[in-house]
């Protein structure tokens, strides 16, 4: 997790193969996660992607996601990568941000046999050069991160990619009543009337629901709606009531105490932190 004042974050962790992550969440940054070692799965938005040896997954920012365990046993190793909106920045008159991250269009890619000498060449040195704190160490973060980003574009852009295609039956009806909240966030939406479509009963789904995307019903349909008010916050003049309207809230008082429960801060102040900084 990136904190105050930090653009970039490296780390290589190796885990328990019955290591979940403890809740789902998004953030304000951008990650990449790398798997070089054992099984995992990755919800994130509302999809379910299986990942293996060489996958990568691309957490743009305000994606819901949360990585699950897939099989029991061996160990698994990840490497994280978090950078802010002001690492993209600096880079933008070198690589302009349009194609800098072109490569989060896809969620997951693979890196294949032939380029992953390469890619993992690349993430050490990166690794190794962010553990030091000095001017020097810091350009060369810089260059080793830009030709990261630039080794992941080119496998975006040969569509090297490996989607899930074996969720059981009940995954996959999570999922698609996920899309279905994405799409319907603004609507009025009650566990009730999501089970039905999901055909099980209130108390079964909210139970699979749970162990599908790590997020209770509410929580996950709050993080949707939070998730669009952010972006309207951002990208429009609405006024908080306006916004809380459309994102699916009768009441505008309880939408900034939800707002401020998942953000640590009002939607007024949330708006004019952001928008100040840009």
């Amino acid at each position: 997790m990136l904190q105050n004042g930090q653009s970039l974050l490296v780390e290589r962790l190796e885990e328990n193969a019955d290591t979940s992550m403890a809740e789902a969440h998004m953030h304000d940054y951008y990650e990449i996660y790398y798997l070089s070692k054992g099984k995992r799965r990755y919800f994130i938005n509302h999809t379910l992607y299986d990942i293996d040896c060489g996958d990568v997954i691309l957490v743009d920012k305000g994606d819901i996601h949360r990585t699950q365990v897939i099989e029991s046993g061996e160990n698994y190793t990840r490497h994280l990568i978090h950078f802010s909106q002001e690492l993209v920045d600096k880079i933008n008159p070198i690589i302009p941000e349009k194609k800098l991250l072109k490569c989060f269009e896809n969620k997951k890619l693979h890196i294949a046999a032939p380029g992953m000498h390469n890619f993992n060449s690349l993430l050490r040195k990166l690794e190794n050069e962010s553990k030091y704190d000095d001017e020097f160490n810091h350009q060369l973060s810089l260059v080793h991160f830009m030709e990261l980003m630039i080794n992941l574009n080119k496998n975006s852009s040969q569509k090297n990619m490996r989607f899930t295609d074996d969720l059981t039956e009940y995954e996959d009806r999570i999922q698609s009543v996920c899309r279905y909240i994405c799409n319907y966030y603004n609507r009025p939406i009650n566990l009730d009337e999501i089970a039905k479509i999901a055909y099980m009963s209130p108390t079964y789904f909210s139970k699979k629901f749970k162990k599908v995307t790590g997020f209770g019903f509410n929580e996950y349909l709050n993080s949707v709606r939070v998730k669009m008010a952010i972006n309207m916050l951002l990208e429009t003049r609405y006024s908080i009531t306006e916004i809380a309207m459309y994102c699916g809230y009768q009441d505008s008082n309880y939408f900034g105490d939800v707002f401020r429960k998942m953000t640590g801060m009002s939607p007024s102040a949330y708006r004019k932190q952001h928008l100040s900084n840009n």
